[in-house]
């Protein structure tokens, strides 16, 4: 959850249990009929809704200082939900009057009208809404400032690839010299090419009178007599009687 998220999230949290505390201090005259007996519910939840209007707005004074206005707004509001409902157990215990026209007797009350059980029931819903909908924007307001800050992103060890050089300046490159050949010496031996042989004539094909074509003749270098070998010389038979 990023932080401007959970900033918007704990503000809104907080007006609208606002918003909430001062709905249920005007309830019971709204639902009530003009009774004043659920009255006291009203200076508690008012003191509710100036605690919770300040924590939205000094809520980045601290943690603690919107902990505490959180605290004495639900205390506030836990008041007068015990203030509404003491009401209906004071008439428990002490009894009703009897209903209308009947004369009602010294220390006793009329019955709770359907009004007023209304607004008791909407001021004690809304009242813990409120509590619930505070609390949620304190749990927000927590959780942003134990998160851990982020992390930065390692640093890149490797060099960056070189960009490659433009195509103009790739044209402006000069081009290398071409290597001259060496010239051969001047005694060493020329090559004679030999001449061409000529292309024999085909005779044409479809003709009426074709003209005969002669078998070339392939002449033959004379060979060379060759030279009569010598006799060979019997070998020489050692003087053995002049030795002897």
């Amino acid at each position: 959850m990023s932080t401007a998220t959970s900033d918007q999230r704990t503000v809104w949290a907080f007006w609208l249990a606002c918003a909430l505390a001062v709905v249920g201090a005007v309830s019971p005259f709204v639902f009530g009929g003009g009774s004043n007996r659920l009255g006291g519910a009203v200076a508690p939840f008012a003191l509710a809704a100036i605690a919770l209007g300040a924590c939205a707005l000094l809520y980045r004074q601290g943690r603690p200082i919107a902990t505490g206005l959180y605290f004495i707004a639900s205390l506030a509001i836990v008041y007068g939900i015990l203030a509404m409902l003491a009401v209906p157990l004071r008439l428990a215990v002490l009894g009703t009057c009897p209903p209308a026209p009947a004369p009602c007797g010294l220390g006793l009350e009329r019955p709770l009208t359907g009004g007023e059980n209304s607004a008791l029931g909407f001021a004690v819903g809304i009242g813990i809404v409120a509590i619930l909908t505070g609390f949620f924007g304190l749990v927000t307001l927590y959780r942003r400032e134990s998160a851990p800050p982020p992390s930065t992103p390692p640093a890149r060890r490797i060099a960056p690839v070189a960009a490659q050089a433009p195509a103009a300046a790739v044209a402006d490159t000069p081009a290398p010299d071409p290597v001259a050949e060496p010239e051969p010496p001047a005694d060493a031996p020329q090559l004679e090419l030999a001449a061409p042989i000529e292309a024999l004539e085909l005779p044409e094909v479809g003709t009426e009178d074709p003209s005969p074509v002669a078998p070339a003749v392939v002449q033959r270098k004379p060979r060379k007599p060759r030279a009569p070998k010598a006799p060979s010389e019997p070998p020489a038979t050692p003087d053995t009687e002049g030795s002897a």
